[in-house]
């Protein structure tokens, strides 16, 4: 795991060695330069001192002293300074003459500095004392004694022995001093830096970090940060901070309202209206209110879109959602649930009251034209109500309840209001046992893939499989007809879609059937959650002989593409790019299916078997397929038949140039 530091540690540790190493270097540098001061005045001393002690001898010399005397002279001057000592050695020459005082012969045979001063040289060595060798040499006014020497000879040495350890004392003294000084100057100046730096970087930066974890904390993007500091950096952060807070406040609040509104109508969508129906309940249940739920579904919505197009029937929407809004009470919930599906609760409101609202708004809807560029519709709406608690004490039942009604409402001949009653609830409760009937499928493993052929038409070769729903029950197999619309009803259609897709998957694998093309049938839910894309990739991946297509396709009906053309026109361009193809299901089946053929960059046309299965007998359909296949084939799409029931089928379409074909005389739904 990696480790991390803080910044107070990492001024600290800064501020700790810089100091350790300043002080290293002053106190090496320090000895260093005391070494030299004291040595260097030591010797300028014990010189100037060794050069008086050879004046007084060499002037008591020129007097002609004796012998004794100059000893004299020189106990004396070892007097003056017990630790000085002062001798003088005679030379060879001299000795000739005069004779050798106590041990100068032996002295200069076995002391090499008085040897070498003996020949000229001046010495001054030593470290705790000096010995400086001074050597007399002989000048004119010598040789009136010295006959036997000559101008340059050496008559003797002065060896003067010089302690320097009172002079190091008071030097050392004061130099320790200066270190000292230094020592202290610097740990004041460091602990100053460590202080500022901590104060003008640490402390705000802690400051910020505490705010913004309150931030967090409360989820509160209306808070602002606000450091005390004088560093423009750190008010800089502070200022592009509080910026980028104000633009993820504008997103979160924008969010917030997308997750909360319809993004067309800016009503409540179906998660928030769920919402206040649960806070509605409790609060009926709390005073003892009755309140009523409407549902609403817009007769004949469709016509409007395939006539006018999308965009009309965005504003024909907009329109509807102003003549509702203005016709119900502030407290009132309107919300868009659905493509052309809204929801309404009345708060307090029986069904006596509710069922006079409802009617205000189905009259004022169908009494309203709205415009549409140089054209008016008038629109219709089926009601359904459902009163709390009567028909329902839950939000479950109360939604039901709303939506068989206006079901009924529908079929009763549409622009009408109408109540669930004893026979809808029966119906109702038969929706659940089927609803149950689905969740035991799926958590028993019941679901499973069957696959019907898909026929090259021209060789008559396999071209690939499209994948079927089916539910084991017992030791039949149900058809997806039997179950699929209670499955999208009540949510299970996710779910039953995964399982078809993973299975389907895993037998193309298990089976090597990496050559033939599967088709999958996706609710829209499923289409637009995502899940199945990473199911494809991966599968893509397992391929022995991996290329840029997968060899899946997905089918796409035109009941589903109708509510989010857009939507779906990224969805085919993004995973087009991935490798999955697209087809257009039951194609013809609807007014707009042309329409489609140029928003949507699908692959493949699958005419819808209707028209197939008829064109031995009716010229028409024949005519339908011909078309259907020849603006296919203008547009790059290839085409598929369904419903191929019989030979004489199969050899129409083999005539028109349709490229595959599936149906039950091609081959029936089987397990693979």
């Amino acid at each position: 795991m990696e480790s991390y530091t803080t910044y107070k540690r990492l001024i600290a540790k800064t501020v700790i060695v810089s100091l350790l190493t300043s002080l290293a270097v002053a106190f090496l540098y320090g000895v260093y330069i005391k070494k030299q001061a004291v040595d260097d005045l030591a010797r300028v001393d014990a010189r100037k001192t060794s050069r008086l002690a050879f004046e007084a001898l060499y002037s008591a010399m020129e007097k002609g002293w004796s012998k004794e005397e100059l000893d004299a002279i020189i106990v004396r001057l070892n007097k003056v300074e017990p630790k000085m000592s002062i001798n003088a050695y005679r030379s060879p020459i001299v000795a000739e003459l005069f004779g050798d005082r106590n041990n100068d012969k032996q002295i200069r045979d076995h002391d090499p500095m008085v040897a070498s001063a003996m020949k000229g040289e001046e010495i001054l060595a030593g470290d705790e004392e000096i010995r400086y060798l001074y050597p007399i040499v002989v000048k004119q006014e010598c040789l009136s004694c010295h006959t036997n020497a000559k101008i340059g000879d050496i008559n003797g040495v002065i060896d003067v022995r010089f302690p320097v350890a009172n002079l190091k004392i008071s030097l050392t003294t004061m130099i320790n001093s200066f270190i000292i000084f230094f020592v202290l100057f610097t740990i004041v100046i460091f602990a100053i830096l460590y202080y500022k730096l901590n104060e003008l970087l640490v402390q705000p930066i802690k400051q910020f970090i505490v705010m913004i974890q309150d931030i967090i904390s409360n989820n509160d993007m209306a808070k602002r940060i606000s450091l005390k500091t004088k560093i423009l950096e750190v008010k800089n952060i502070e200022n592009y901070f509080n910026k980028m807070l104000d633009s993820i406040q504008d997103y979160y609040e924008k969010l917030q309202e997308l997750s909360d509104r319809d993004y067309l109508t800016g009503l409540y969508n179906r998660r928030k209206f769920e919402e206040f129906l649960t806070y509605e309940v409790m609060r009926s249940v709390r005073h003892h209110h009755k309140f009523t739920v409407l549902m609403i579904d817009l007769d004949n919505f469709k016509y409007i879109n395939d006539t006018y197009g999308h965009a009309s029937g965005d504003l024909v929407l907009k329109e509807v959602t102003n003549i509702f809004g203005s016709n119900l009470r502030n407290a009132d919930v309107l919300a868009r649930i659905g493509g052309d599906e809204f929801a309404v609760i009345l708060p307090e409101t029986p069904y006596e009251s509710g069922y006079a609202v409802v009617e205000k708004l189905r009259s004022s809807l169908e009494s309203t034209p709205i415009s549409l560029m140089f054209d008016q519709v008038s629109l219709t709406a089926s009601f359904g109500i459902a009163e709390y608690p009567e028909q329902g004490e839950n939000i479950t039942a109360l939604l039901t309840g709303s939506d068989l009604a206006m079901y009924k409402a529908k079929r009763a001949g549409k622009n009408t209001i109408a109540r669930a009653d004893q026979s809808d609830q029966e119906m109702a409760s038969e929706i659940q046992k089927k609803g149950e009937f689905l969740r035991r499928a799926i958590d028993e493993d019941c679901v499973e893939p069957f696959v019907q052929p898909i026929y090259d038409v021209q060789s008559g070769e396999i071209f690939g499989y499209e994948v079927l729903a089916r539910i084991r029950d017992g030791q039949r197999y149900m058809a997806a007809g039997q179950f699929i619309e209670v499955a999208e009803s009540l949510g299970f259609a996710p779910k039953i879609d995964q399982i078809i897709l993973t299975k389907g998957l895993l037998a193309r694998e298990e089976r090597g059937l990496w050559d033939k093309r599967f088709f999958f049938n996706l609710s829209t839910k499923s289409l637009f959650g995502g899940d199945y894309v990473d199911l494809i990739k991966e599968h893509g991946e397992r391929n022995p002989n991996p290329s840029s297509s997968t060899g899946i396709t997905i089918e796409i009906l035109e009941r589903e593409a109708i509510h989010n053309v857009n939507g779906l026109m990224d969805i085919i361009e993004e995973l087009k790019q991935k490798g999955i193809s697209f087809a257009l299901d039951d194609f013809g089946s609807g007014f707009s299916s042309f329409v489609y053929l140029k928003y949507f960059d699908t692959d493949y046309v699958k005419i819808d078997g209707e028209f197939v299965k008829n064109i031995v007998v009716n010229e028409k359909d024949r005519i339908f397929v011909k078309h259907i296949h020849q603006i296919a084939k203008e547009f790059g799409k290839e085409t598929i038949a369904e419903y191929v029931e019989d030979i004489e089928t199969l050899n129409i379409l083999k005539e028109i140039g349709v490229d595959y074909a599936q149906g039950f005389h091609l081959g029936r739904p089987h397990q693979l």
